[in-house]
């Protein structure tokens, strides 16, 4: 799975599972174990797809874990998944209860650490030196305000990716966009 560049279906796919459950994506991490009374994300996530495929969305993929939230593959195949679920309410009001079973921590949104927010600071400034001068500083909440925005429709450019690529060593987490 790609870690970057930012795309505006992730954005959409992170949207529609806020209004579901509060929860949102990041960057790329494994899924962790179940633990004793904590429910497996990976299992819930294909729970949940396949409950949403059997409420009218025949192709949606199975969710991924990335930095412990739920979210739709940074491919095609997630962008075509994430339009069709916003044209299909009765799956989200069917499927709603599988996720309203994820942990707390997977529900919403954390504020990012003073380091954290200091790396996301540099990596911003690194896109900026590395041909996006208009990229913004994130927000408190760690995420960029791109959304809507033309950086938001060029996610998968040429000058994305390479800026993208030169600026990981800062943050290579994914990111988070509003």
């Amino acid at each position: 799975m790609t870690r970057f560049p930012l795309t505006a279906r992730r954005a959409s796919a992170a949207a529609a599972l806020l209004v579901l459950a509060g929860c949102q994506g990041g960057g790329p991490a494994p899924a962790a174990p179940a633990t004793s009374g904590t429910p497996d994300l990976a299992s819930l996530g294909r729970e949940y797809s396949q409950c949403v495929r059997d409420h009218g969305v025949p192709s949606y993929p199975d969710l991924v874990v990335i930095a412990g939230h739920l979210t739709l593959p940074d491919n095609a195949e997630g962008d075509a998944a994430s339009a069709a679920l916003r044209a299909a309410p009765a799956a989200q009001q069917a499927c709603q209860p599988i996720l309203a079973r994820l942990p707390a921590t997977a529900q919403k949104e954390q504020a990012p650490s003073a380091q954290d927010r200091e790396k996301l600071l540099e990596f911003a400034r690194c896109l900026r030196r590395n041909g996006i001068p208009e990229w913004p500083d994130p927000q408190a909440d760690g995420s960029f305000p791109i959304a809507g925005t033309p950086l938001g429709d060029e996610a998968k450019s040429a000058r994305m990716q390479a800026a993208t690529q030169a600026c990981k060593q800062f943050w290579d987490k994914g990111i988070s966009v509003k």
